[in-house]
């Protein structure tokens, strides 16, 4: 059975009371261990993107790769990593520093004319990483790219059983923590074949602090 509201309420609620002052805003951490799962078969894996009911950080490091009048909208709207063709040629040319600045960007954004050519030359980093660009349509307000990524999550299953993926933030409500753990929940069951009958356990921590048990 799903867990109710009150026993995810419990562990947030713990979770926060155990950790420690730090000096940075720490992330809220949910961790899901599944079983009966046969991830040899690569149809059980996937890669999903939710949309979260609250927002997830102000702070989503995003790219725009664009022509120039694109870019300058971007900016404008305080997006600081941009690319245009030119500075894409360039930045492949050291793999090395291509991998790191990509280590460094949650989402990435291309319009429609450059797909292929990010394909052609940072898809052998992009893929793998599972950051492959979303197309920017034409006339599109990056404002609502920017509010849409602040509240996606990105939630992966691989060749463990095991998802882990921030949902929060420390300084949000209990309540808003709560909402996201859920909608999370919701989607990994939906994608389960036996639904929460897949999940052996469930864990919520703050970065730095203590793991601790949904349900117990």
């Amino acid at each position: 059975m799903p867990p109710e509201t009150s026993e995810i309420k419990k562990a947030v609620e713990k979770a926060l009371g155990d950790k420690k002052e730090r000096k940075f805003t720490e992330s809220f951490d949910l961790h899901i261990g599944l079983k009966g799962v046969d991830l040899k078969d690569p149809s059980k894996r996937f890669r999903v993107e939710v949309l979260l009911p609250h927002k997830l950080t102000k702070d989503v490091r995003l790219c725009v790769i664009a022509d120039e009048a694109t870019l300058t909208k971007a900016k404008a709207a305080g997006v600081n990593n941009t690319l245009n063709e030119t500075q894409l040629e360039e930045l492949v040319r050291n793999p090395s520093e291509a991998k790191t600045f990509i280590d460094g960007i949650d989402y990435f954004l291309a319009i429609p004319q450059m797909m292929a050519t990010v394909g052609r030359l940072l898809g052998r980093f992009l893929g793998p990483a599972g950051k492959m660009p979303a197309v920017m349509p034409p006339q599109a307000d990056i404002n609502d790219f920017v509010t849409r990524y602040g509240r996606t999550c990105r939630v992966r299953l691989r060749q463990n059983p095991v998802i882990h993926t921030r949902v929060a933030m420390e300084d949000m409500s209990i309540d808003q923590i709560v909402d996201n753990v859920r909608t999370i929940l919701s989607e990994v069951e939906n994608r389960m074949e036996q639904g929460a009958n897949n999940i052996r356990n469930m864990f919520v921590k703050t970065t730095m602090g203590p793991a601790i048990k949904i349900g117990v």
